[in-house]
């Protein structure tokens, strides 16, 4: 950990304190019956909970039975869920099966909880997606508790309601595919274009900058990124590995620009490995877990420089980008020129490349198998590097 004693005082607070209420849970059993409580998992929902938070709605609703079905761990712990429904909640529209996400583990606590990521589904699903025109799972409820950092989220099943597909490097983007979901994207950034919202009720965004700040905080951050070049060496140009290092303050000083300027709402975590292709052929973005506020050009470049072969990127980046603006103007964003907009597209491709970095080290050493898998990272690393040095980020 790299803060000062105030952060390490905090941080050691916080493992105890989270650890106490999580062994409370466990020996107590508790199960969740009010709107207001927060299931630590999916195994401590109750009919009367799920009557209170789906049904809250629907004159005379109720969830009259429910039952669990599959499941994956991760970041969060992943299930199906099933519901048996009266007929005034089946009147009404209520899906039958929904997922769950909830912060089952204590390592998965920590985790949401000291990089902040906790928040963002439980902000996103009640007061930004019911505003946006995307495709995007719907939230049928989200809630955290700040003590124990348990949460739970409560959203569509896409495979069964839409056939959708989860998708990663390994599936061949097509330009029309990365198309989709530049479009899904200039909808987001136009709504909240310099929206006031942004500094009254969606004011718990954070920035890129804010983010990274705590990140570097609580691990080192830098140091760890270094070690990701040994290991992804043989995917890195050579002069970007050499200089990648030198690349770090380019990093930081397009966050805080991009912390500046026009803002927007962001999706904050558009890679490829976060894609997924309905049944028939839309595009969306399945997990909105590290929302933030910034420049439009933090989530562009991010989704374009993950997802793209690098001889697509080269043959189609200059295309997407009129694209994108052109979708942009239309959905209410103010669009910067062509030339302006380059420019902070080439300098945000540090970002993804370091973040990858840092995310290969724990994949490769088994530190952090869930996060994303080995191959993965190393196919992002390759696409970001490659962009860097055909670009000419950081030299000059």
């Amino acid at each position: 950990m790299a803060g000062g004693w105030r952060t390490k005082a905090w941080v050691a607070q916080r493992i105890v304190t989270v650890g106490v209420w999580y062994l409370w849970e466990r020996l107590r059993g508790a199960k969740a019956v009010q709107a207001g409580d927060v299931p630590g998992r999916a195994e401590d929902m109750t009919t009367a909970w799920l009557t209170a938070v789906l049904c809250k709605d629907i004159p005379g609703g109720a969830v009259l039975d429910f039952s669990l079905v599959g499941g994956s761990s991760g970041t969060s712990e992943r299930r199906g869920l099933t519901l048996v429904l009266n007929d005034a909640a089946r009147a009404a529209g209520l899906p039958e099966h929904m997922f769950t996400k909830a912060t089952k583990h204590y390592r998965q606590r920590l985790l949401l909880g000291f990089s902040g990521i906790i928040i963002g589904e439980a902000g996103f699903y009640p007061t930004v997606r019911p505003h946006l025109a995307i495709e995007a799972p719907r939230g049928f409820h989200a809630c955290y508790d700040p003590r124990s950092w348990r949460s739970m989220v409560l959203l569509d099943d896409l495979a069964r309601d839409k056939g959708a597909k989860f998708i990663s490097t390994e599936t061949y983007f097509t330009q029309d595919m990365m198309k989709d979901l530049l479009a899904n994207m200039a909808v987001w950034h136009g709504k909240y274009w310099n929206s006031p919202e942004l500094e009254g009720s969606l004011r718990w965004l954070r920035t890129p900058l804010a983010f990274m700040t705590r990140m570097n905080e609580f691990v080192a951050f830098k140091k760890r990124c270094l070690e990701g070049v040994e290991i992804a060496k043989a995917r890195i140009p050579p002069e970007v590995a050499a200089r990648t290092e030198a690349l770090f303050p380019e990093l930081m000083e397009t966050l805080a620009w991009g912390s500046t300027g026009a803002q927007t709402f962001l999706h904050g975590d558009p890679h490829a490995g976060q894609a997924y292709i309905t049944g028939d052929g839309r595009m969306g973005y399945s997990d909105w877990q590290i929302v933030m506020r910034g420049s439009w050009a933090f989530d562009y470049t991010y989704a374009v420089g993950t997802a793209l072969t690098v001889a697509d990127r080269r043959l189609w980046e200059r295309d997407l980008l009129r694209f994108y603006l052109e979708r942009l103007r239309a959905t209410g964003g103010d669009a910067p020129e062509f030339d302006e907009a380059w420019s902070a597209y080439r300098r945000h491709l540090t970002y993804g490349y370091f973040s990858w970095l840092f995310t290969v080290v724990g994949a490769s050493k088994g530190t952090a198998p869930e996060m994303q898998p080995r191959q993965v990272a190393l196919d992002i690393i390759e696409r970001m590097s490659h962009a860097i040095a055909d670009l000419g980020v950081g030299v000059g």
